[in-house]
């Protein structure tokens, strides 16, 4: 098993090789065997380490998060604003649907490098457009869609020119997947709680 493949993100968790295939969109586990000989190559510590693909490297400014957003909470409702938050979440969606999750993540990027600088807060207009995805939860679940809502979250902000980061996590067992929208160490779509129940396995 190739460990450093392209398109390939792992992370260890109570022993086990938990595989992300970027490039395929799919998890995946080995045999207690193969993950035996790849935990004996990684050497001391396998535990502590976790592997991004090259072309999504793990960005320098991302930190373990500790709070939450005050705008998940705190925000006027806008109903503009929040069918623009409805819109971009389709959007995001339509493209999962026609593309791989690694072109999305990529040009992800692209726009969150291009468009937004890394400030030390959310701009108001950030703040107001974290209050909108809130609100969009009431009149269409987030329920299966953390993905494609934090990502349309992370492109909204950066149009604004807010930084925020995306984070795929996973826990096991059982296994289970989640993904958020992070600034610094602030978690902007979910609670402080709910994301520390997973270990990130990918962060663009």
């Amino acid at each position: 098993m190739d460990l450093h493949r392209e398109g390939l993100a792992w992370r260890i968790l109570d022993g086990q090789l938990l595989f992300l295939d970027v490039s395929n969109d799919r998890y995946f586990r080995l045999s207690d065997d193969e993950n035996r000989r790849c935990l004996e190559k990684l050497g001391r510590y396998p535990e502590k380490q976790w592997h991004q693909p090259s072309s999504l490297a793990r960005p320098a400014d991302w930190t373990v998060p500790e709070q939450s957003s005050p705008a998940i909470a705190e925000h006027t409702f806008s109903l503009p604003a929040v069918a623009r938050a409805l819109w971009m979440q389709r959007r995001v969606e339509a493209r999962l649907a026609k593309h791989s999750l690694a072109l999305v993540l990529s040009q992800l990027r692209s726009v969150v490098e291009s468009r937004s600088e890394s400030q030390f807060e959310i701009s108001e207009k950030g703040r107001r457009c974290i209050g909108a995805f809130e609100d969009a939860r009431l009149l269409r679940t987030a329920a299966d869609r953390c993905l494609s809502r934090s990502i349309a979250l992370a492109t909204c902000l950066a149009a604004y020119g807010d930084r925020a980061r995306i984070v795929i996590g996973v826990h096991t067992p059982p296994f289970a997947a989640h993904c958020w929208t992070q600034h610094r160490d602030t978690v902007l779509n979910d609670s402080v709680e709910e994301v520390l129940r997973y270990e990130p396995i990918l962060v663009v």
